[in-house]
């Protein structure tokens, strides 16, 4: 509906896969046949890496899980369930495509790591052998300690340097056995073969070299000792994924989406700064300057601000003001041009870099909100009473009644098609003569018509459809000054997010996994708190009634919006507390 070619009419025809879109270098991806939301398509004249894009998808996936999970889970389906479901997928989906090259070199730096280690503990002279030990057992005991609890002897053994021996591998092999013990009782079933293997292999030790056969690089029982402690790193990575998933499953419904919540909020920012610094890398210039002069220089655009709003408020009232105008909101990344699938977007109404994984659901609200004005508006034309009014018969306040709901019925309906919907649509003339005959009828309730008069009311409703209409325009501004209203008053800004100076996004300051780390999957009271805050705002239902929206339908219409509408400045608000 919102983004035809006539820019001026309210019933404009889209495509949704003209929106947003990305290109990634040297690979296709077709995302048709992924049963779930992107943010990110591959048809545009900028180019990005593969892994971007997947990255961007995954968090946006993360970012309507976090504000609105009803719309992305199945029926039947709980959150749980998705989200290991999710994790399952990303597995596979690797494991199907050819690795990158991130990949690649992370592989081979593995493999030279072990190789080097065995060369190490292949020499022939003991203290040598305990100085390469005692970082392995440093290694050891960050791997390992977020399974055992802190009082465990074999904690304390891996803490202390390894002890003199003339033999320290094997001494480190009866080190390696009484971890594989130590894991084996706290493993799940399906880790148990993998551990026993691991015991077989301890129990057949080569006899130590003659002192001719020393020489030989690397050494037995120094392959033997890597490859052992090789396999022990391997089984605490999967115990470390097994314990998470029963922490997850431990997780009430509002702790786990408080979780998502957390993690789509790092991931959302490490992504957008990414994004908007990757064609700026030349000029050395920081993400966050970029985004933060980005979003005042949209904020500055706005030709309209109530004389009485707030400094903290300013960002609201242009937000609204976007969601009024002709062109459909965007927001595209910098490189990618001012079009897509040969649609052109309008400069004029771009949005900042910090509402980029909003804006799809900003776009879908911008629709919504100019249906309810076009309802409006074609009630006005229908001379129906008020729905208070008390001087209107039951048969005249039945058949407004049932104007209302076929006329939304329609409006939705054309809602839910657009995403679907390819090229410019040849079925608006009908629709067009859909609504014509519900305000004929309509009016017919209160008086009959002439031909010439009804004639003349479906110029009206075609006329009543422009933007440019006076009615039409009178209506729009009621309803955004009523929203802006609202979400000024209603929602209290949030203080500034904390943000830590390094964003890890669930990874080290060297770009590894922090499975090394002791599990933190505890949500604290203040964080449930304000994932409830977000999701459920207390504006909805303060709203007040507006003049020429009284009706129950467009009503409850508004309350559904000003719902979407306060869950997105929130989620701003949260994310990008510092930079807004």
């Amino acid at each position: 509906m919102l983004s035809s070619t006539e820019s001026n009419s309210a019933l404009r025809i889209c495509s949704s896969s003209a929106f947003h879109t990305l290109k990634y270098q040297g690979k296709s991806i077709t995302m048709d046949d992924i049963d779930r939301p992107t943010l990110v398509h591959p048809d545009s004249k900028a180019t990005f890496p593969l892994e971007l894009v997947q990255a961007v998808n995954r968090t946006y996936l993360l970012h309507l899980l976090a504000i609105d999970p009803n719309k992305i889970l199945p029926p039947g389906k709980s959150l749980i369930s998705f989200v290991i479901q999710e994790k399952l997928g990303a597995a596979e989906n690797v494991e199907n495509l050819a690795p990158p090259v991130q990949d690649q070199v992370t592989q081979t730096m593995r493999r030279a790591f072990w190789d080097t280690t065995a060369e190490k503990l292949s020499s022939p002279i003991p203290s040598e052998q305990n100085v390469h030990l005692k970082r392995l057992f440093n290694d050891l005991y960050e791997a390992i300690s977020p399974l055992l609890p802190p009082q465990d002897t074999l904690l304390r053994t891996l803490s202390l340097p390894p002890p003199p021996s003339i033999a320290p591998l094997y001494s480190f092999a009866v080190t390696l056995r009484d971890i594989l013990v130590a894991l084996r009782k706290r493993c799940a079933p399906i880790r148990d073969s993998d551990i026993d293997f691991q015991l077989k292999q301890l129990d057949h030790l080569p006899l130590r070299s003659s002192h001719t056969e020393v020489d030989t690089r690397p050494s037995k029982m120094a392959t033997l000792v890597t490859h052992v402690l090789e396999a022990i790193m391997t089984i605490i990575d999967h115990m470390k994924s097994d314990l998470h998933d029963f922490l997850l499953g431990s997780m009430s419904d509002e702790q786990l989406r408080a979780l998502v919540m957390q993690e789509a909020k790092s991931r959302e920012r490490a992504l957008v700064i990414r994004l908007w610094s990757f064609q700026n890398q030349v000029e050395g210039r920081r993400g966050e300057d970029i985004i933060r002069e980005a979003w005042r220089s949209w904020c500055n655009q706005s030709h309209f601000e109530p004389p009485a709003i707030a400094p903290e408020d300013r960002w609201k009232s242009r937000l609204l003001h976007s969601l009024s105008a002709d062109q459909p909101v965007c927001c595209l990344p910098p490189g990618q041009g001012s079009s897509a699938n040969g649609i052109n977007s309008p400069p004029g109404n771009v949005l900042p870099p910090q509402l980029f994984f909003s804006s799809a659901s900003l776009y879908k609200l911008q629709d919504f909100l100019q249906a309810v004005v076009i309802a409006a508006a074609l009630r006005s034309l229908t001379r129906l009473p008020p729905p208070a009014s008390t001087t209107s018969t039951s048969s005249t306040n039945a058949g407004a009644q049932e104007f209302m709901k076929r006329i939304w019925v329609l409006l939705e309906a054309e809602l839910d098609v657009q995403q679907h919907r390819e090229g410019t649509g040849s079925d608006d003339s009908l629709k067009l003569i859909n609504l014509e005959d519900e305000v004929v009828r309509a009016r017919q309730l209160v008086a009959a018509l002439e031909p010439k008069e009804e004639q003349k009311l479906r110029k009206a409703v075609r006329r009543t459809l422009q933007t440019s209409d006076p009615a039409f325009a009178l209506l729009q501004k009621r309803l955004i000054d009523a929203l802006l209203k609202s979400v000024t008053a209603g929602l209290p800004s949030r203080n500034a997010v904390v943000v830590p100076g390094l964003l890890k996004a669930g990874r080290s300051s060297h770009g590894s996994s922090t499975a090394g780390k002791r599990l933190k999957l505890m949500i604290s009271d203040d964080e449930v708190a304000g994932m409830r805050e977000i999701v459920s705002p207390n504006i909805v239902g303060l709203i007040p009634p507006i003049k020429g929206f009284e009706d129950p339908v467009l009503s409850n219409a508004i309350k559904d919006g000003l719902t979407q509408l306060s869950k997105i400045i929130g989620w701003t608000e949260n994310v990008w507390g510092d930079l807004v």
